[in-house]
Parts: C-alpha cells; sequence; structure tokens
C-alpha cells in the first residue's frame, strides 16, 4: 500500500492542480449519461477531495443527496465551503478507499464514483475497490471511474509530454505539490478486469484525453 498523503500534501495538490477546466467536460457527460437511464437520487463519491465531480451531480438532479468520502481533513475543509449551498444534502463521511467497507457508506446507491484516485492502487488493491464498491451500488446502478491509466511503454511519455503543452502548470506528481506515484497506474484494461473479478462486465470508457479516461460501469 502506498504512503498515504500528508494533510500539508493535499493542500499543495489543492493549489497545484491544473485539469479542472479540462476534467469538466468528462464529469458532465458523467452526468448526462446517467439522466438518460433514469437519473440518480443517492450518488456517493469515494476519494471526493473537493466536491467537484459530486457538485456536477448533484446540480445535475436537484432532489438527489450525496455522500462526500475522503481520508482528508483539509479535503473536507475545502469541500464544505465549495458544497455549501447544498446543505443537508449532503452527509460527510471519513473513510479510507483502500478500505471502503471499513467506512460505514450505506448500500443501494445509485451511482458510486470517484475521480483522480485508483492509479495509486496495484491491480489486486484495484479488484478489492471494485469488489467493495460493487457491495454499495443497487443492480443496475452505476460505478463510474474518472482517473489517469497507464498507456504502455509506446504512448505513455508521449502522451504525457503533450499534455504539458496545453496545461503547462504541472497537476498531480509535482515535487512542489508532494504527490508522489510510486508505480505505473493501472491501464484501462486493468481497470475492466477487476470489475469483471467483481461481476460487472457491461462497461464503456466514453471520454479519454492524454492518459485521462472516463470509464461507466452497470451493476447486473
Amino acid at each position: 500500500m502506498p504512503r498515504k498523503w500528508t494533510e500539508d500534501e493535499a493542500a499543495g495538490w489543492l493549489t497545484s492542480d491544473a485539469a479542472t477546466e479540462m476534467l469538466d467536460l468528462p464529469r458532465r457527460i458523467a452526468a448526462s449519461i446517467v439522466a438518460t437511464e433514469g437519473g440518480a437520487a443517492t450518488v456517493a463519491d469515494i476519494a471526493s477531495g473537493p466536491g467537484t465531480f459530486l457538485k456536477i451531480f448533484l446540480d445535475m438532479f436537484p432532489e438527489s443527496t450525496g455522500i462526500w468520502h475522503d481520508a482528508s481533513e483539509t479535503m473536507r475543509v475545502t469541500a464544505q465551503t465549495a458544497l455549501a449551498q447544498y446543505g443537508p444534502r449532503i452527509s460527510w463521511v471519513f473513510g479510507d478507499m483502500y478500505n471502503i467497507s471499513a467506512s460505514g457508506l450505506p448500500t443501494g446507491l445509485d451511482v458510486v464514483m470517484t475521480s483522480r484516485a485508483t492509479h495509486h492502487l496495484t491491480s489486486g488493491e484495484l479488484a478489492t475497490f471494485y469488489a467493495e464498491v460493487c457491495q454499495l451500488v443497487r443492480p443496475k446502478g452505476w460505478i463510474i471511474n474518472l482517473d489517469h491509466a497507464y498507456l504502455g511503454d509506446r504512448w505513455d511519455a508521449t502522451f504525457r509530454s503533450a499534455r504539458k503543452i496545453v496545461l503547462p502548470k504541472r497537476e498531480s506528481g509535482d515535487a512542489d505539490s508532494g504527490h508522489r506515484h510510486e508505480r505505473p497506474a493501472p491501464s484501462i484494461a486493468d481497470h475492466t478486469d477487476a470489475l469483471a473479478k467483481a461481476g460487472i462486465t457491461t462497461v464503456q470508457t466514453a471520454w479519454q484525453a492524454y492518459y485521462t479516461f472516463l470509464l461507466l460501469a452497470r451493476k447486473p
């Protein structure tokens, strides 16, 4: 298991994130796809950070309730400011994405999503993550992941270099942010394989830019 972030590292990530605007589109794509399939009344955002993804869903589904889930007090303070307008529609749950089952999250959720977190996991940890998330989602519910992927030796370095031309202020992985990557991220195939082990084979990549992708999965 990778070393956990300190609160200083979480604060550094918040100030060095260069991809917020780019990722607004895939977040909205995810919400729009769920909307076409009947919408969502209950949404949980794992490793939610500042709550940006959760906000998109709360806006798209004004009758919905959301669960913010993260292990960082710094992120909680930031998210509570950013999401103050939603008041009692949000529940706040401290928990570790490496042990979701210990967080006390409810089951029967319409959507469980996460963004830019699972790229820290090994293939075994990724399988455990999806297996635990699957237990939270109702039948026909959604598992949504917006994250970075390893593209293989041929393309990974090229895409990362190209991204810096468009987003020159570096995001996660910077020395000044303290956000370390101790191993290559899982590939998209690693994600689909881990979901298949959890019994979920209805999976689609809805968006990709450089090495960042949006994956939507539907529980049977």
